[in-house]
Order: C-alpha cells, then structure tokens, then sequence
C-alpha cells in the first residue's frame, strides 16, 4: 500500500515536472500547431453527370483507374424514343416547306391573275357603259367601229384566258399548282367568255338598233361589269390572307425547328464524355440500368492537386489569394510550390483551445487551400508540411 502511495507521488510530480517543461520550452500542443502546419495531398474529384437527361445505360466505355482525356466518351444511354422524335419533327418540318410553297405560289400565281382580271373588269365596265350610251344615243358609223374594235379585244382576251386556263390545267393535273390556281384560271376564263358575249350582243343590237327592252339590258349589263370589278378586288384581299397564312405557317416552322434543335441537344447529351483530363475512380451504374437525372454515374479524378493548411487569426493576413507558397513533401524529402487558391474561416472543430498560464480563450482558424502542379512522383495521400518560418516570411 505505502509502495503505490510513493508511486503516484512520482507520478504526478513527473506529470507536473513534463507539463511545465513544456511550456517552458513552447513545446505545447498549442505552440506546436502554430508553428508546423500539416496536410495531406489530395487529388481534386469531380462527380459527373448526365445533363438534364435519364435513362437505360446501353453502353459503358470506361473502367475504374482508367486514364482518359477530356472529351473521352464515358458512357452512353438509349436514344430510341428521341431518335423517333427527332424523326417526326424532321417530317413535320418538310411538310410545312411544302404547304408554305404552295401557298406562296398559290399566291404568286394569283396575283398576276387577278391583275389581268382587274384590268379586264375596268376595260369591260369602260365597255358597258359605253355600249349602254351608245344604245341610248342611238348608234352610228364610229359607234358600230369602236365596238367592233371592242369585240375584237374581247375576243383576243378570250383567247388569252383560254391559254392561261389550258397550262394551268395542265400544271395541275402534274400535281405542280393547287387547286385554289385552277379554279380562279377557271374564273377567268368564264369572265372573258361573258363579257365577249356581251360585246357581240351589244354590236348586234347597235348594228340593229335597240329596242326598250334592249337599253333596260344594256343598264343592267353596266352594272354587272362594276359587280365583276368588285369581285376582283374580293379575289384580292382573299390572297392577301393567303399570304398572312403563309406567315403564320413560317413562324410555326421557326417554333418547330427550335424545338428540334432542343431534341438534337437532348439527344447529345445521351453520350457522357469526360469535362476533363484525369482519372476514373469509380463507375456507378452497369450495362443495362437506369440513371436518373443529376445523378452521378462516374467519379473522376482530376490532374488538380491541392492540400489544406490551418492557420489562426493572428496568421492569416500573412497570406493572399493568388500568392506562392512552399511545402516539403515529406515523403519525397523535396520542397513544393502552389498558389494560394482561397481563403476562408474553417469550420468550428478546426478551432484550437489554448490553455495557459495567461488564461483561456478559442483561437480561431481560417482554411488556407494551396493548388499545386501534378508530377509523376507526386500522388495524393502524401503529407505536406508548411513550417513556421515559412509562415512567418510570408
């Protein structure tokens, strides 16, 4: 009993003797930490991902600890369901090319069209009036002649009307006009055919002289050519809204090709390459299945090597970002220089207690991370060690 008795007295004297000792000499945990700093090598990782798409893996191309190149396919997934919508929406568009230039050539052709019929209906309002005063007038010998020269205009734009009609017939048997065409060649042609029997009517009657009933005709023969003349002006506003469908169809297409634009994007991003040199640490899914959207498929280790140091408050302004450092890397007995990447206040179990003689307080520390350059001998995992006279010079 007296033995253990002088044991523990021993003991505790060695316990005090050492703890003064230590601070004697600054060899505390405190001091210590404030004058050699040391960490750990680590190999900057980067969690790759497909972007904004998911599905069945088809294809794996890579394997863990292999070395790959930035843009190196990694893995690939089932592209049958956009394959078959980028197919439709690449029939979509054709189809629109299509009714976009027959509406336009329907137009096209309407145009000219309705200002030959425009011009005709005004010559054959000219006409009908005329005829109309002639016969109220009574006819005579320039009379008789300038309605034969109308007739024979009216005839001439019969025969005009009537080729137009045969080649647009012809183009649309070929498929090569619309309907909408043919049926207004159709119309024109039925308008000449009209108003050349009216001509010839109205130099019938002037050759034999009008009766009553014949000038109450003529009126209402003047009156149908304003009609025709209206007609034509409905024919063109009708292609005025032709053309606005046509516009409307165009901006329908520029929607459709964004939207394949969008599929062709989400197609290539059912291929996974690599956003940069390194190395695979380990691949997640297999041949076969699914990977949700964001979710990390390979873990890739990059060629960034970094190392952590702590410092305290009374340290950090001797660092800046962007500034050089120097470590010993212990492992291959040879110094080491970085930049200083950032700097920012650790978290709270980084903090150190001091406890001394002077009192107690927390001295709060600051993470320092230092980039360094990748060399063959250099492999993460390897210690750094910043000492205090390194710190002190900076």
């Amino acid at each position: 009993m007296k033995r253990n008795l002088v044991l523990a007295g021993v003991l505790v004297i060695c316990l005090i003797g050492g703890g003064l000792l230590l601070n004697t000499n600054g060899t505390d945990a405190v001091s210590v930490a404030a004058t050699k700093k040391e960490s750990i090598l680590t190999a900057e990782q980067v969690n790759v991902s497909f972007q904004q798409v998911g599905g069945r893996v088809t294809q794996v191309e890579v394997q863990e600890e292999q070395r790959v190149k930035k843009g190196d396919v990694l893995m690939c997934i089932d592209s049958t369901d956009l394959d078959l919508q980028i197919a439709k929406a690449q029939k979509d568009l054709e189809q629109m090319d299509v009714k976009i230039k027959q509406i336009q050539d329907s137009v096209r052709n309407g145009g000219q069209k309705v200002s030959t019929q425009e011009l005709q209906a005004k010559l054959g309002v000219e006409s009908a009036v005329t005829s109309q005063q002639q016969i109220n007038k009574g006819a005579r010998d320039e009379d008789l002649r300038r309605q034969e020269i109308v007739v024979t205009d009216a005839r001439k734009s019969l025969e005009n009307a009537q080729l137009t009609f045969d080649r647009t017939k012809k183009l649309f048997d070929e498929g090569a006009v619309a309907k909408a065409s043919l049926d207004s060649a159709e119309t024109a042609l039925s308008t000449f055919q009209n108003a050349l029997a009216q001509q010839e009517e109205v130099l019938k009657k002037l050759k034999a002289g009008a009766t009553a009933e014949e000038r109450q005709q003529a009126s209402i023969a003047a009156e149908k050519a304003k009609t025709v003349l209206s007609q034509v002006e409905q024919a063109r506003d009708d292609l005025m809204n032709n053309a606005m469908n046509a516009d409307i169809l165009q901006k329908q297409k520029e929607a459709a090709e964004i939207q394949l634009k969008t599929l062709q994007t989400q197609r290539e991003r059912l291929t996974l390459k690599a956003p940069q040199d390194g190395k695979v640490i380990k691949v997640v899914p297999k041949v076969g299945e699914n990977v949700a959207i964001g979710g990390t498929v390979v873990l890739l280790e990059t060629d960034n090597l970094f190392y952590d140091i702590y410092v305290s408050e009374t340290q950090v302004p001797s660092f800046k970002v962007g500034a050089q450092m120097t470590g010993h890397v212990l492992a291959l007995n040879q110094d080491l220089t970085g930049d200083v990447r950032f700097i920012t206040a650790a978290p709270q179990f980084a903090n150190l207690r001091m406890s001394r003689e002077k009192g107690q307080a927390d001295l709060s520390s600051f993470q320092v991370r230092v980039y360094v350059k990748r060399a063959d001998d250099l492999l993460p995992g390897m210690t750094v060690e910043v000492k205090a006279d390194e710190i002190a010079a900076r």
